[in-house]
């Protein structure tokens, strides 16, 4: 195990794209490849925590979260408090509570790096930490950006994907201004179609993508042992039917031990 974990936002702002799908599966990709991989939940929506079966800890009134915790630099080394246990990895859940959480770190000193601190303190204890992002470009994801240097992006392979692809980028750099430099993994396509629209985004994507160092562009196809996985809980590696996108999460997986210092 590295003396600190390998961080990862898996980003894009526009809804739908595929983020917490895409963080699941790579999780449990990676996990299967024997790695500790943490998840942080960073979307008020909480649709990781509920896709990994813990809608009861999105409502907990008696749980601290990390609304309570990321505002309050005096909290900042509790993110072992924060964690649950699931069978493939380990998750620090969402709260409803966290819709409000943007409002609580707006004025609050060094309000992007306040992930980055709670994950300096403790991130030893896993050898790679994904955290799925909000479907914005906000506090929130700047946070995650700033904590982990490193973006994967989920995308649907649709028209309507370029203009978010390029807003994102856009803010990618901004934030480099201001921190570090931020490395592009990769691009998945995720419930990509057979149609004339999916080849020419796919063929956008390779364009964009490929030519940047460290990026490859993946393809996931839309299956229905997907959303089964999802409703009971796991990744699709952790779910009893077959399904040929394993292996596509699988060389997600691959790549990013390849390209990082997993």
């Amino acid at each position: 195990m590295s003396q600190s974990a390998e961080r990862i936002a898996i980003t894009n702002q526009k809804g739908g794209a595929g983020k917490t799908t895409t963080t699941i599966n790579v999780a449990g990709a990676l996990s299967r490849r024997g790695y500790d991989v943490l998840v942080i939940d960073l979307d008020p929506q909480g649709h990781a925590t509920e896709g990994l079966g813990f809608g009861d800890s999105y409502d907990a009134r008696d749980r601290d979260s990390l609304y309570e915790v990321l505002p309050d630099l005096d909290r900042l080394d509790e993110l072992e408090s924060l964690v649950v246990t699931h069978d493939e990895m380990d998750l620090v859940p969402s709260h409803q509570r966290m819709i409000n959480i943007e409002d609580e770190l707006a004025n609050a000193r060094r309000r992007e790096e306040r992930l980055g601190m709670l994950l300096d303190d403790a991130d030893t204890a896993w050898d790679v930490v994904l955290v799925d992002c909000p479907p914005n470009l906000g506090i929130l994801t700047d946070n995650a950006v700033v904590a982990t240097g490193q973006v994967l992006i989920p995308a649907q392979a649709r028209s309507t994907s370029i203009r978010a692809i390029e807003q994102l980028f856009r803010q990618l750099r901004s934030i480099e201004t201001a921190f570090d430099d931020v490395d592009e993994l990769g691009l998945v396509a995720n419930e990509v179609g057979t149609d004339g629209e999916a080849e020419e985004m796919m063929d956008w994507f390779k364009e964009t993508f490929e030519n940047k160092e460290h990026c490859e562009v993946f393809e996931i196809r839309k299956r229905v042992a997907l959303q089964r996985a999802w409703n009971n809980g796991v990744s699709i590696f952790a779910h009893g039917e077959e399904c040929d996108m394993e292996a596509e999460y699988d060389a997600i997986a691959g790549h990013l031990e390849e390209v990082t210092d997993v």
